[in-house]
C-alpha cells in the first residue's frame, strides 16, 4: 500500500490528538516517523504494535529516538 497525502494528514492528526506530546511527525517517502520523548513513543508503540506489523522503535544512542511506520 503507499501512503497518500490524505492517509498521511488522517493519521498524523489522530496521533497529535491522542498524544500531545509528540514533537515532530513526518512523512519520507512510504514512512512516516514519530518523534517525541522516549515515555510517549513507548506508549504509541504499545498500542500500535498490537495491531500493525510494519512498526519499529528505532533507539540508537546517535540518533533521537522515533517511531518509523512503513507503508
Amino acid at each position: 500500500m503507499s501512503l497518500s497525502e490524505e492517509l498521511y494528514n488522517s493519521i498524523k492528526n489522530d496521533l497529535e490528538g491522542d498524544f500531545p506530546n509528540i514533537t515532530s511527525i513526518t512523512k519520507e517517502n512510504d514512512k512516516i516517523i514519530i518523534k517525541a520523548d522516549n515515555d510517549t513513543l513507548w506508549e504509541i508503540f504499545d498500542i500500535l504494535y498490537k495491531g500493525m506489523d510494519n512498526i519499529e522503535f528505532n533507539f540508537s544512542p546517535n540518533e533521537e529516538a522515533n517511531i518509523t511506520i512503513n507503508y
